[in-house]
């Protein structure tokens, strides 16, 4: 099971000395994952109420808090993780590798029609375009180490990050 923040139930308990401190149904000794387990194992939740004396609002006030607890986490403050990024895959990017970047717009060379261009253009190409990343194969692609003289022979130094693919073995 998750761990959740189970002190933000109002239906449940922890009390030192009790059931090992396990989080409890409020005013019982019945261990929350106890009703877990059984709802894993196919117990329904009138069984469940009856084997355990528990009422059906106690577990339902426990299966909704769980429910809410699964919502998705607010975004990250991270940049990266808060917008959508355009990245460019070089002709030698295998293309299903797009399918790890769903948060993001992947667009391949191909589909500009700059898979036959020399790197300096490919990079001043995608600079233009507002490509923020770059994921190639090819090693002589890299990013500008001196301000002001670009290591491509591309008019600007690529400031954006460039990301290579080991060769498979």
């Amino acid at each position: 099971m998750a761990a959740l923040d189970w002190s933000q139930c109002p239906a449940v308990e922890s009390i030192p000395g009790k059931v090992s401190e396990q989080w409890v149904f409020k005013n019982t000794r019945m261990p929350v994952s106890l009703m877990f387990e059984n709802l894993e194992a196919g117990a329904t939740i009138d069984e469940i109420t009856e084997w355990f004396h528990l009422t059906r609002e106690q577990i339902v006030a426990v299966l909704e808090f769980a429910a809410r607890s699964l919502d998705p986490p607010r975004p990250s403050r991270s940049p990266w993780r808060q917008r959508r990024m355009l990245v460019l895959f070089d002709h030698s990017t295998p293309a299903p590798l797009r399918d790890a970047l769903k948060a993001h717009t992947v667009v391949e060379a191909i589909e500009r029609g700059w898979e036959r261009l020399e790197n300096g253009a490919l990079l001043d190409a995608a600079e233009a375009a507002g490509f923020e990343m770059l994921v190639t194969a090819d090693k002589n692609i890299r990013p500008s180490t001196e301000p002001g003289r670009p290591e491509n022979c591309h008019r600007r130094p690529w400031q954006r990050p460039v990301a290579r693919l080991a060769p498979l073995r």
